[in-house]
C-alpha cells in the first residue's frame, strides 16, 4: 500500500469524487434536483425513497454549519415536491458539530449512523487476475434498468421500488457510469457500479442475492468494477462500506480512511 494513500489531499480528492458521482448521477436525469453551496456543500434530492441518496452533503473536512442550514431547508421543501416519500439526510465527514446536530433536529432528523469510507491505491496495490468463478460479469445499459434495479433489490433484500427512482436508463447510460450484472448461467444474481471521474474509479451497488452468498462473488464483482476503472485511467479507487463488509475490502487492497456521519429520521 503506497504510504502517501492515506494523507489527507488524497483522500479528500477521493471524497470529492464520491461527490461528484453522486452529483453526476443527480445531473443526469431532469426529475432530479441538485445545487451548490459553499464550502463543498451540496443538495442532492434524487425522488428515491433512501436517505443516504437525498439531503444535504458536506465534503470538506470541516463542515460549514450555515451552508448545512441553509441547503437542509431547501432539501426538506424539495423532497415534499416529489409524489413518493422520499427521506433525507445531513451526511459529513466527521462527527456533526453541535450546531449541525441542532440544524437537522430541526427536521426530524435525530438518529445518527456511521459508514466506513475506503480508498485504494491502483498503482500501489496489485491487480488480480480474472477468476474461473462460474459468475460472468456484463455491462448494462438503460434499455435493462428495470432488471438491474430487481436484481439490486434481490441483492440488498429491498423493494426494487428504492432503487428504480435512482437507477434510471438515463443514468445508466450516462458516461463515465457503468452498471454490471453478475450471472450464473445466464441468471442475474449479483450486481455492481463503477463511476469514473477525474482519475478515480467509484465502486458502488455491490451486492449478491441471499441464495448466492458465501461465495465470494462480492469480492469478484468489485475487482471487475476496480480493474475496468484501472483500465480506463483511474488511478484511485473508493467506496463506502458497511462495517461488516470492510475487512472483505480490505483483502482487496481498500484502506479505511474515514467514517461518515448520516443523520436521518429514526
Amino acid at each position: 500500500m503506497n504510504a502517501d494513500l492515506l494523507e489527507p489531499s488524497r483522500v479528500d480528492a477521493a471524497a470529492r469524487a464520491w461527490g461528484a458521482a453522486l452529483l453526476h448521477i443527480a445531473g443526469a436525469d431532469p426529475r432530479m434536483r441538485r445545487e451548490a453551496g459553499r464550502d463543498e456543500t451540496w443538495m442532492v434530492v434524487t425522488g428515491s425513497p433512501a436517505p443516504s441518496v437525498n439531503g444535504v452533503f458536506c465534503l470538506a473536512r470541516v463542515p460549514a454549519p450555515d451552508q448545512v442550514e441553509l441547503l437542509a431547508d431547501r432539501a426538506a421543501r424539495t423532497a415534499a415536491q416529489y409524489a413518493g416519500p422520499v427521506s433525507w439526510s445531513v451526511q459529513v465527514r466527521s462527527h456533526p458539530t453541535e450546531a449541525i446536530v441542532r440544524t437537522a433536529a430541526t427536521h426530524g432528523l435525530t438518529a445518527q449512523s456511521w459508514e466506513p469510507f475506503m480508498v485504494r491505491d491502483l498503482e500501489a496495490a496489485p491487480q488480480s487476475a480474472p477468476s474461473d468463478s462460474p459468475l460472468r460479469m456484463r455491462a448494462v445499459d438503460g434499455s435493462e434498468a428495470d432488471l438491474y434495479a430487481a436484481t439490486l433489490g434481490a441483492g440488498f433484500q429491498a423493494p426494487k421500488e428504492i432503487f428504480t427512482p435512482l437507477f434510471t436508463a438515463a443514468v445508466l447510460d450516462a458516461p463515465g457510469i457503468t452498471a454490471y450484472l453478475g450471472e450464473i448461467d445466464g441468471i442475474p444474481v449479483a450486481t455492481g457500479m463503477g463511476i469514473l471521474l477525474d482519475g478515480h474509479i467509484g465502486v458502488f451497488n455491490i451486492s449478491t442475492a441471499a441464495a448466492h452468498r458465501k461465495r465470494g462473488y462480492g469480492a469478484l464483482i468489485t475487482e471487475h468494477v476496480v480493474r475496468q476503472g484501472h483500465h480506463q485511467g483511474a488511478r484511485t479507487a473508493y467506496l463506502r462500506a458497511s462495517d461488516m463488509a470492510v475487512s472483505m475490502y480490505a483483502s482487496l487492497g481498500f484502506t479505511l480512511a474515514e467514517h461518515w456521519t448520516y443523520l436521518t429520521a429514526p
